[in-house]
């Protein structure tokens, strides 16, 4: 990049592994609430896991907006602008004494910012704005203003200035686009070796009506931005994973494409396209990082496995390029979506694929889909990327409504979405329940639904192909419970609203909310005790409440036992054995010439003493 020279502060840097999230969104023709979806799964290892409630607020006119850096660990902001869950008296004690979040600029804030939920982006707010979020590597990157560069924004406060301020989809792009534009756009690193990897972002973006899909990244002077927005066709379903999906772009069409005018100047000055017809423009090819074996299905499987799930007749190969050229932007669903298929597709490890992460060697004899960091050893190997991971933060399915802005939600469900239970959280409530509000990963609290889901994740795994069916149905029941639930607590939401006024409506709202975390807590907790009790020491346990238990060894697999060499006939076996024993002949060979000549010695010296004498 042309700015390059910088001055380097010293700065507390994100060592852990960077924020790689999944991200689905379908349309209202596609969804089965009549109107659209969008998920996140923030797969991220220090993530604060954490959904607040931040207020609706009045400001004085001539106020400024805070920008503050960006920060993803706990506490993700410390301060009193974004409501009382934020503030430092708010946060766990005898920790540390954090100080307020750095403030690094300072924009001319509105008359009223809106109510929204938050969590390590904005989510939802009152009129139903909701953003899922993919950080997406590109090929360029730029520094805050606090730390030696020119640029203001990060993707985190764009998303929560949007949230403050964006009735609709379109209206949250057009802003957060003119705000980076303006005053610069920064990747969540600018040190290390994860600057690309982590410099350009991509949000899902949906309203009542409409869903879209917006990437950005920082221009070439480090001071601006490069942005393009897609919608998404209401009969379909997109997914990102970690790298851009545009391709063709038409800033003619503005019913279905928005985006920056410089696009076309920065690639051509760059030599990312070679600027001989625009109708040859891809943004894809000319902003996203280059992905190389074996690396390089990292993010195109797993829009190949949502593409695959949602329309299982479709002809698309797991093997594609790097950029999936041969991918389409989005897919009609065979059948129309509701929030319980977008939570299943969250859970997915490629069941039933080639790529099964339960079924393949790493699985280990019980099939555990997790596949950690390699380490320092690790080089440049590479496990299969599924969508559900363990290091989640948390995931969600937002669930617009048609019609009413009361009755929009999130299905919330922290840590691994294949150890979680979603939760409904309606955007409208007063605050987030208290299990989903607190905790951090500084401290264990099985009062909190992260803790509660990483007890059952990290159990359940040991001995999955067992557990995951009792996770599973634990989770179903009570996830398909509230479900049901929901028509009517919209039915007696707008009756509280017509008759006792709109704040009798969002109390109702709240303690609904409040009511089922509760619950999901209490299952979760009594989850974890039955894993215990049924699954152990290798055993499985039946008939707890017969007189006769039963207690079933859960063995190994052959493939396995041939594999650490258990059989006593496996060639390598005998041949370890075989050189034991030849080993153990040759000592007691070498041991016996040594004492012979050693006895020989001692007679020899005890005759020659003989003589002396």
């Amino acid at each position: 990049m042309r700015w390059f020279p910088v001055l380097v502060l010293a700065v507390s840097v994100v060592a852990a592994e960077p924020d790689r999230c999944t991200a689905i969104i379908v349309g209202a023709a596609a969804s089965t609430t009549g109107a659209p979806m969008t998920t996140q799964t923030a797969d991220c290892s220090n993530c604060d896991f954490r959904i607040v409630k931040v207020p609706r607020q009045s400001h004085a006119p001539g106020a400024m907006r805070d920008v503050v850096l960006v920060s993803q660990d706990y506490p993700r902001y410390v301060g009193n602008d974004h409501g009382p869950a934020y503030a430092a008296n708010a946060l766990e004690s005898g920790l540390f004494n954090w100080s307020a979040t750095p403030v690094i600029g300072q924009i001319p804030q509105v008359n009223t910012t809106f109510a929204y939920l938050d969590g390590v982006y904005g989510v939802m707010n009152e009129h139903q704005v909701a953003f899922g979020e993919s950080t997406c590597g590109a090929r360029l990157w730029a520094k805050p203003r606090s730390q030696g560069g020119k640029a203001l924004f990060d993707i985190v406060e764009l998303s929560r200035v949007a949230m403050e301020r964006a009735t609709t989809a379109r209206e949250a792009i057009v802003l957060m686009g003119h705000l980076a534009e303006t005053h610069g756009y920064y990747g969540c690193s600018w040190e290390g070796d994860d600057v690309f990897a982590e410099s350009g972002e991509t949000l899902t973006v949906t309203d009542m009506e409409e869903a879209w899909i917006f990437h950005i990244l920082p221009d070439d002077t480090g001071a601006s931005a490069v942005w393009v927005a897609q919608r998404v066709p209401p009969t379909d379903i997109a997914a990102v994973a970690n790298q851009f999906v545009i391709r063709a772009v038409d800033l003619n069409d503005p019913a279905n494409f928005l985006g920056s005018a410089n696009m076309y100047a920065v690639a051509q000055r760059n030599g990312f396209w070679d600027g001989d017809d625009i109708y040859d423009f891809d943004f894809t090819a000319s902003f996203a990082m280059v992905r190389e074996h074996p690396n390089q299905y990292y993010s195109t499987r797993r829009v190949w496995r949502v593409f695959e799930l949602a329309s299982p007749g479709l002809a698309l190969s797991p093997t594609t390029d790097i950029f999936a050229t041969d991918y389409p932007f989005s897919v009609p669903p065979t059948t129309k979506l509701g929030p319980q298929d977008l939570m299943r597709f969250q859970r997915d490890h490629y069941e039933g694929t080639a790529f099964d992460l339960t079924t393949d060697k790493a699985s280990g004899p019980y099939g555990d889909p997790d596949r950690f960091s390699a380490g320092i050893d690790g080089g440049d190997g590479q496990f299969e990327r599924a969508i559900s991971l363990f290091r989640t933060a948390y995931s969600f399915v937002t669930a617009a409504h048609a019609s009413n802005p009361l009755h929009g939600l999130v299905w919330f469900g922290p840590y691994a979405p294949h150890a979680t239970t979603y939760v409904p959280i309606f955007a409208a409530v007063n605050q987030t329940p208290d299990a989903a509000s607190r905790g951090s990963l500084r401290r264990f609290d099985n009062s909190t639904l992260f803790w509660a889901n990483a007890l059952v994740g990290n159990y359940g795994g040991r001995f999955y192909k067992f557990t995951s069916p009792v996770i599973r149905a634990a989770s179903l029941e009570v996830e398909s419970s509230a479900l049901a639930a929901q028509a009517a607590v919209q039915a007696r939401a707008e009756l509280l609203a017509s008759t006792e006024g709109k704040e009798a409506a969002v109390a109702f709202l709240t303690t609904t909310s409040a009511t089922a975390t509760a619950t999901a807590l209490a299952n979760t907790q009594q989850l974890f005790a039955t894993l215990v009790t049924q699954f152990h020491d290798g055993y499985v346990m039946s008939n707890l409440t017969s007189e006769s238990m039963g207690i079933t060894p859960m063995g190994y697999p052959r493939w396995w036992l041939e594999n650490v060499g258990y059989y006593y006939e496996d060639g390598t076996e005998i041949r370890v054995v075989a050189g034991a024993l030849v080993g153990a002949v040759l000592t007691i060979t070498v041991l016996s010439l040594a004492a012979g000549f050693y006895f020989g010695w001692a007679v020899a010296r005890k005759q020659n003493t003989y003589i002396s004498y």
